[in-house]
């Protein structure tokens, strides 16, 4: 039976989330680089997603590369006891599947989103996490015979890694309470009850903050040896890089003081160690320095690992079989995660088929389709959807995501079809920011099918007016759980109404991701609705981060400076150097990600180097909106353009595409003012000219007696008076609508249309030089914007009086304390390998100053 649902449009945005679908896998050349290490991460880039853990290593990374993440594929096998099932973590959901078949059954339903399962030893139980709300996760227990789950702890705190002693009588886990801190506890287990509890490890501060890993050290992932009396597990203690070595202890108080290492390799916290049932080795995962994990076995005593696969993708979370014959793991070949077998002695490697699901309880069918208004056809969005137990469920073949908000979603080619429980449901669909959203609420019925069609209209077409969209800060792969693609890039693009993708190749760690698809040009599938260009991140922890953009003959390396304990601990060569490499390349370059807050005296965020470059001339841009303060890192942009540079303001949203909890891609973009048709060299030069507004949401239009971002009008010595006309429209309302010069706000522009529509036309009389922008921000959260508030603003337009420059002496006295500041740290830095390259950096600086 089938229950139909007209077309409808809504403006109610229900709460929802954030995800991605993958189509295609792409295998590329691997090469082999030389060691190069990471740098800073731009603090604050995602919130923090569950408050009750301090994150001391890594935060959005370790969001995404260690805590269970929601799928609409297989994560975490766990063998059974008897080695004749798997159980996993699918659609929110604990399931398991008998090996040889190709039913799954769901064991666990409700709304939590489970993941983790660890089957006792005697069978009668399987340990499990539960999210809760996207802020806390509490591990829970199943009676496997009667269906029946309980908690096992409770609160705010994250519990993690659950681990069964093979007398079945323990469970280790993972938790960051009470302090908040990663360490390991060993929990008494009788008839499904906890009991006492006692703690291996404990908070360990290394002393510094470690880029990327804090001061605090974690302990995680412990796995038992097979006579229950040791434990080897995962910690950075005392480590100055990475998130660790491989360690062994004894199961008891304080445990970690007779802990020992015995393998040193940095593996981003995928290691999940497993002891073989002989207890000789272990078997875990590792990228060695190559783009992906495989799956290796080391000695458990220490020594040389050996390597079970050898693919280019991605081997992770193995799990030895009872009889130590096989191991169950995940791979994500085909892009999407998927659940395999590779038996030890045979290199036999096959996939576990899931070709139908019998759930635990009613279901229903939902079957959509999201339309363009004007084609009347089916189009790629992003799409919301919660159903009944409050969670959302997507397509077998979508990528479920998280976004900034932390709400849940995934990316649609326009039709799909989902199996969800029997109730009232909301649906959305959006796409990018000159579409309106629709929505639409649906009840389900068991057993029966309900469709549903949504339409997306236009707000605006800015690509007829020459401007088109584009993010300046997107990256491909980063050691996520998805396998991502040029063709899963385009479509996501497209779901997101994204013109241009500005891909930057970039290190994590000693890993260079995405080198291979670098190819000085468009990438092949560009077309003329949309391109794909593989551009740089330069990513140096004590200058900053910068972008380049439009590279054409190659990358440059290393790909950062300044790793502490590395071969290129040096701050030698500078930024300034870098740029001025890519110039000679025809490449533009800005830093990225610069400010979570306007730096202060002795402190200056994470793009120090920026007042140098561009007192030198070798930048173009600064990246306005990728962190989460578009404010701040704007206030910086007004003080520069008061000293008369013309720095040319970009957006780029950091999305980290193959990871689960990111920005979404086309969150932060920049519009440029191209002319007829998609170009990239116009792209390109409209930044050069500063013909650019930023945006996460808001459109705007502003001119100067006719002239836009960029441009420049001249007026006599006495000054004179100008017209200055602007609108703006948005999917979300804004509070503020503002006209600004040199960074002052001098006019005030009133909303209509619920805070989502202004425009005016007014004269303003001009007595000095300056420059006028117009901008528009919220203070609050605004789905289906995926930012902590609405912010767009113009490029600037500038006026000249006479003969008169634009300059501010308070704000070139801001720029000169900070020069002189980053000077003196950087005189002080151990790291140099020369005096040469120290006087060479420092004349830099002292050049700038006097700029």
């Amino acid at each position: 039976m089938k229950t139909e649902i007209p077309v409808q449009e809504s403006e109610s945005y229900p709460a929802g989330g954030s995800t991605m679908r993958l189509m295609n896998t792409y295998r590329g050349l691997l090469l082999l680089i030389s060691t190069v290490f990471v740098t800073l991460w731009s603090q604050g880039q995602v919130p923090a997603v569950f408050p009750g853990a301090k994150f001391p290593s890594g935060t959005n990374y370790m969001h995404n590369f260690y805590l269970p993440p929601p799928s609409s594929t297989p994560f975490y096998p766990a063998w059974s006891p008897t080695g004749e099932e798997i159980a996993f973590s699918m659609h929110g959901s604990i399931w398991k599947i008998r090996v040889g078949d190709t039913v799954a059954h769901e064991l666990t339903a409700g709304a939590t989103y489970d993941s983790s399962p660890e089957w006792s030893p005697d069978g009668g139980w399987i340990v499990y996490t539960a999210e809760e709300d996207s802020s806390h996760i509490n591990l829970k227990i199943l009676n496997v015979a009667s269906g029946e789950a309980h908690a096992l702890t409770s609160g705010t705190h994250l519990n993690l890694d659950p681990a069964w002693s093979p007398d079945g009588k323990r469970l280790a886990y993972v938790s960051t309470d009470p302090d908040g801190w990663f360490n390991i506890y060993v929990r008494e287990i009788a008839e499904g009850k906890p009991g006492p509890r006692i703690r291996l490890t404990s908070p360990n501060d290394y002393g510094s903050n470690r880029l990327y890993f804090g001061n605090i050290d974690l302990h995680i992932e412990p796995t038992w040896s097979p006579e229950g009396k040791e434990i080897i597990f995962l910690s950075n203690r005392g480590i100055p890089l990475g998130s660790g070595a491989l360690w062994r202890m004894p199961v008891e108080p304080n445990g970690i003081a007779k802990a020992k290492i015995i393998r040193r390799e940095e593996t981003l916290y995928r290691p999940r160690p497993d002891w073989s049932p002989d207890g000789a080795r272990i078997v875990y995962s590792s990228y060695l320095g190559g783009q992906f994990n495989n799956l290796f076995v080391l000695p458990a005593e220490g020594g040389e690992p050996y390597k079970m696969t050898f693919d280019d993708w991605d081997h992770f979370h193995p799990r030895w079989s009872p009889d130590g014959h096989r191991i169950a793991y995940i791979s994500n070949q085909h892009g999407l995660t998927e659940l395999r077998i590779l038996e030890t002695f045979s290199g036999k490697d096959r996939k576990v088929e899931i070709r139908q699901k019998r759930y635990r309880r009613p279901m229903g069918r939902l079957a959509v389709k999201v339309l363009d208004a004007e084609k009347g056809q089916p189009t790629p969005a992003r799409i919301y959807a919660k159903a009944a137990d409050g969670k959302t469920y997507a397509p077998d073949d979508a990528y479920h995501r998280v976004g900034l908000l932390r709400e849940h979603l995934f990316h649609s080619d326009g039709t799909f079809a989902l199996e969800v429980p029997p109730g009232p449901m909301t649906v959305e669909a959006a796409k990018g920011f000159e579409y309106r959203p629709a929505s639409r609420k649906v009840n389900i019925k068991a057993g029966e099918e309900t469709q549903l069609t949504l339409t997306l209209t236009r707000l605006t077409n800015l690509a007829a007016q020459g401007w088109y969209s584009g993010s300046t800060h997107v990256h491909m792969n980063y050691g996520g759980n998805l396998h991502n693609t040029p063709e899963n890039l385009m479509f996501m693009a497209a779901a997101e109404d994204l013109d241009i993708i500005g891909e930057l190749v970039a290190n994590k760690d000693n890993r260079i991701f995405d080198y291979q698809f670098f190819r000085g040009g468009l990438d092949p599938l560009s077309t003329t609705e949309r391109l794909l260009y593989f551009n740089e991140e330069y990513r140096p922890p004590f200058y900053g981060h910068i972008g380049l953009l439009n590279l054409t003959e190659h990358l440059i390396s290393p790909f950062t400076t300044g790793y502490e304990g590395t071969a290129i601990d040096s701050l030698y060569p500078s930024n300034t150097d870098i740029f001025r490499l890519a110039r000679k390349q025809g490449a533009i370059g800005g830093y990225v990600h610069p400010y979570q807050a306007e730096p202060s005296e002795g402190d200056y965020g994470v793009a120090r180097g920026f007042p140098v470059d561009t007192a030198l001339g070798t930048l173009e841009y600064l990246e306005l909106m990728s962190g989460s303060d578009h404010m701040a890192t704007t206030r910086v942009w007004h003080r520069i353009l008061n000293c008369g540079f013309k720095v040319t303001g970009v957006a780029g949203e950091e999305s980290i595409t193959n990871l689960h909890r990111t920005a979404l891609i086309g969150a932060n973009r920049t519009y440029a003012q191209m002319g007829p048709k998609l170009d990239w060299d116009a792209w390109i030069e409209a930044i050069r000219k500063g013909r650019t507004f930023v945006t996460n949401g808001p459109l705007l239009e502003f001119t100067l007696n006719g002239l836009s971002a960029g441009g420049e009008l001249r007026l006599p010595a006495e000054g004179g008076t100008v017209t200055v006309r602007g609108s703006m429209e948005s999917i979300a309302a804004v509070e503020k609508v503002e006209i600004l010069n040199n960074g002052e706000v001098v006019g005030n522009i009133p909303l209509t249309d619920k805070g989502k529509r202004a425009e005016f036309g007014r004269e303003i009389e001009v007595r000095r030089s300056g420059w006028y922008t117009f901008r528009a921000y919220g203070t609050r959260p605004m789905h289906p914007i995926d930012n902590p508030y609405p912010f767009a603003e113009t490029g600037p337009i500038y006026v000249y009086v006479g003969n008169q420059p634009i300059r501010s002496g308070k704000d070139a006295r801001y720029f000169i304390t900070w020069i002189d500041a980053i000077s003196k740290m950087a005189a002080e830095h151990p790291g140099w390998r020369s005096e040469k390259e120290k006087a060479h950096v420092l004349g830099q600086f002292r050049e700038a100053r006097e700029v």
